[in-house]
């Protein structure tokens, strides 16, 4: 359990981090750091006070994957992710270093893809992958985690908390008692649960340098949604979510869940992700009870 002003401490700098780069709020809270860049490599910067959970692993798979292809293509290159897949054998272990390391990648014809393990301590948890476009042309500003030499954690200067920041250090202060990790937890709040469907409302934290609702956030969603509401627990083994068009902040995003088919352990869920009536974004899904 966190003590009381460890949430705090830890939020207000990394909030710093996002203004100061323009690095999605919700990685930088989850201490999202550079490790090697041969093999390109990510984890979490000690001594984050947060379990690890679905949101940040989720975010540690995308950014990792991205990173390996923008170390080719150049740190400042917009990669919008097509499609992002997480196979896990289990959780991340509490105190643990976990990692996403990415081998090989290849691009070709306004596409580029890249493969990478996951690891928990000394045991590998799982596998990631993604397929992302390559436009021609356009320009971002590079990700802090994208190089070895990051800026420094510094609260200085922050001034006045927006609304949304302000919620995110209550949320964090309550994830504790719930046993969610920080991020999961701020999607857990963000979401209502309605006639068979689910409602998230998003907020400024959770979206990515483009404004729109950051991969990992939606991913996260769709996978909560996605579980058997049976009341059995059951966690995640596999998920492939395809991104069809960028999801607003702007608007409440409806989860609609379809079980496919279900086993006495298994259950297969086809989750769709609509915005003003439009599909944003589809997750076929893989619980084990």
């Amino acid at each position: 359990m966190c003590s009381e002003p460890a949430p705090r401490n830890w939020l207000l700098p990394a909030l710093a981090l996002a203004r100061a780069t323009g690095a999605p709020v919700l990685a930088c809270v989850a201490g999202l750091r550079h490790v090697s860049s041969e093999p390109f490599t990510l984890g979490f910067a000690p001594p984050a006070p947060q379990r690890l959970g679905l949101v940040e692993v989720a975010m540690l798979a995308d950014f990792a994957l991205g990173g390996a292809l923008r170390r080719r293509l150049g740190g400042t290159r917009p990669l919008p992710t097509l499609s992002l897949t997480l196979d896990l054998t289990g959780s991340p272990g509490a105190g643990a270093r976990t990692l996403a390391e990415v081998g090989e990648v290849a691009v070709a014809d306004g596409v580029g893809t890249a493969a990478g393990v996951i690891r928990s301590g000394n045991h590998v948890l799982g596998h990631c992958g993604a397929a992302f476009a390559v436009p021609s042309s356009g320009s971002q500003a590079e990700l802090p985690w994208d190089r070895p030499d990051p800026p420094e954690l510094r609260s200085g200067g922050l001034g006045e908390l927006t609304a949304a920041e302000r919620a995110l250090v209550t949320t964090a202060r309550r994830a504790d008692e719930t046993g969610r990790s920080w991020c999961d937890q701020v999607i857990s709040e963000a979401t209502a649960d309605e006639h068979g469907t689910s409602v998230l409302m998003p907020t400024e934290v959770m979206t990515n340098r483009a404004g729109a609702v950051q991969g990992g956030v939606l991913f996260a969603a769709a996978a909560r949604c996605g579980a058997p509401r049976d009341g059995t627990r059951a966690r995640l083994v596999s998920g492939t979510m395809r991104f069809l068009a960028g999801t607003s902040a702007a608007q409440p995003v409806v989860l609609e869940p379809a079980v496919e088919h279900t086993t006495r352990r298994t259950v297969f869920t086809q989750v769709r992700l609509l915005q003003d009536g439009h599909v944003r974004a589809v997750a076929g899904l893989v619980h084990r009870r």
